[in-house]
């Protein structure tokens, strides 16, 4: 431990040193008159593509995942790479990216999947940019750095041609590798992660298109940090083949992230292109800012971290008993529209008729057993964790109805016990959905009919969470979402039911609700018919007969 502190004491002296004589050996005046100038719209456009291409990286990330089995929101995968981006600025090699396998293991993701899926696609980017590093430096800056450039793409490629070819053997490895591998339980582990990234290799043209796409927004990227400094001395065609091959210093492991080299080459290639010394140490100084700037965003992950079980309960109690009541009248257009149109959808679905006993699981304050209540049932049980909303509740006074405190996951109540049951917003709350439905299917008759309610993973409610979290009331939504599900992945829990719908509701409604207009969210809701048929809309609603 100390012997790794002293060899990072070390790497920071010698960052500091390279940056301290690169600022020092250009006219000081010049420098800071080019940063007093600087034009800050293109610094903004600057960080907006670099931000634009880490939302890309995450995105290749979390389909991956879903691939492999592990369905998480885009905004989890997204902190979790941005964490591992803000730590790989101040590791040597950039290797602190690799905690972005530990912190999508706080979401459940096995540590085998999650570095699999970071190195596979890190390798990809790796050998584009080495490919385009050295076409862009062989073809048309050779001329400027002769013999010198040339040994350096060598050892370059040489060094990555290595990497490379050292994943490609642990991931087909040959029968000696393989049973020497398998001598040991650490080496073992070698093995798994080998055969998760040979399954990765059939998702090459998606990663390459994204490795693509993040290409073209870094090398637009640089030439805004140019066209900051009012100086036109980088061409488009110029920053998206300087990119790849500058950036490649960062991965030295002479200092954190090739602090100091990276800049130290950069302005070495800037000045042998003719370029002042002066505007290629800004560019260069303004370059690593604006990412380690952007960066900044992976503190919330590495701050908050994710809410354990216990966490869970706990926040959950927090909660006052009658948040659904105030949602369903509230005078916020959208919190009263989403609750009442949702309870119908719910009520109509169920049909409950007189002689059904009713399990609402999740109940909260009580307001979709209140609205079934109007038309009457046998006996009906509203289920909480939350001690506030069951007293709530229990203030209603409803008719044959009983509210009580249990876990949706361990449902107090016998099997086949339950006519109807409604699950509304409960399902992606819970850690472990399996038994969730393991419940559901227990309890309820064969005949029965549960109705449930959940965000639409391959649809747009992130974006509407964070309205409603910003401008709404009551829950944090972000924080307490734990799972998310498209169609197919809720249709598979019930492949035994003799019948099992699915349908999609609300979809630009909720948006037109925000503006307090009754007129614009009638227009709507008839946009909203298009699309739900679509199964675009934002929540799902599953119907499903035992």
């Amino acid at each position: 431990m100390k012997r790794s502190r002293i060899i990072s004491i070390v790497q920071g002296i010698i960052a500091i040193t390279i940056l301290v004589l690169l600022i020092s050996s250009v006219d000081p005046r010049l420098t800071l008159s080019l940063l007093a100038h600087l034009d800050f719209r293109y610094i903004l456009l600057a960080g907006l593509c670099y931000f634009f291409n880490n939302l890309l990286m995450a995105y290749r990330i979390k389909r991956i995942l879903y691939a492999m089995g592990e369905n998480l929101r885009l905004r989890v995968v997204f902190f979790s790479h941005m964490a591992g981006m803000l730590l790989s600025d101040f590791t040597p090699a950039r290797s602190g990216y690799l905690y972005v396998a530990l912190a999508l293991n706080e979401n459940d993701v096995p540590l085998e999947k999650g570095i699999a899926t970071i190195t596979s696609t890190y390798l990809y980017d790796l050998t584009f940019k080495m490919i385009v590093a050295i076409l862009g430096a062989f073809f048309l800056y050779s001329f400027i750095f002769a013999n010198q450039l040339s040994f350096a793409i060598i050892v370059t490629f040489l060094l990555i041609l290595g990497v490379v070819a050292g994943y490609f053997i642990i991931m087909y490895p040959g029968q000696r590798i393989k049973a020497f591998l398998q001598k040991k339980v650490f080496l073992n582990k070698i093995l798994v992660f080998g055969e998760r990234s040979r399954s990765i290799q059939k998702y090459a043209p998606f990663i390459l298109s994204i490795t693509f796409a993040g290409w073209i927004l870094r090398g637009l990227q640089w030439f805004l940090i140019a066209l900051s400094l009012r100086e036109i001395f980088l061409s488009p065609i110029n920053a998206l083949l300087l990119n790849p091959l500058l950036t490649l210093f960062s991965l030295v492991p002479l200092t954190p992230a090739g602090w100091g080299i990276q800049e130290a080459g950069i302005v070495f290639v800037f000045t042998a292109m003719g370029i002042g010394a002066a505007v290629a140490t800004s560019f260069a100084l303004i370059t690593r800012l604006v990412e380690v700037g952007v960066d900044l965003l992976g503190m919330k992950k590495l701050l908050v971290k994710p809410m354990k079980t216990e966490n869970l309960l706990s926040f959950y109690n927090t909660i006052e008993g009658d948040v659904d009541e105030k949602a369903f009248n509230s005078d916020i257009l959208v919190q009263q529209y989403f609750q009442r149109r949702k309870t119908e959808i719910i009520r109509n679905a169920l049909a409950v008729r007189s002689d059904h006993v009713v399990i609402d699981i999740g109940c909260g304050s009580g307001v979709q057993l209140k609205e079934i209540a109007k038309t009457g049932y046998a006996y009906a049980i509203g289920i909480d964790v939350n001690i506030h909303a069951i007293r709530f509740a229990r203030k209603k006074s409803l008719l044959n109805t009983e509210f009580i405190i249990a876990d949706a996951q361990y449902l107090p109540i016998k099997a086949s016990g339950a006519d109807k049951i409604i699950c509304a917003e409960i399902i992606e709350h819970v850690k472990n959905p399996d038994h969730l439905i393991g419940e559901i299917t227990r309890v309820l008759k064969q005949g029965g009919a549960v109705v449930i309610t959940t965000p639409n993973d391959r649809s747009v409610w992130g974006v509407y969470e964070f309205f409603w979290d910003v401008f709404g009331r009551g829950r944090n939504y972000g924080e307490t979402h734990l799972r998310f599900f498209s169609e197919s992945g809720l249709s598979s829990y019930f492949s035994t039911f003799s019948e099992c719908t699915i349908k999609s509701i609300f979809f630009v409604s909720p948006l037109f609700a925000l503006t307090n207009s009754r007129r614009l969210l009638e227009i709507g809701r008839k946009l909203d018919r298009t699309f739900e048929h679509l199964g675009v809309g934002v929540s799902l609603v599953v119907y499903a007969r035992k």
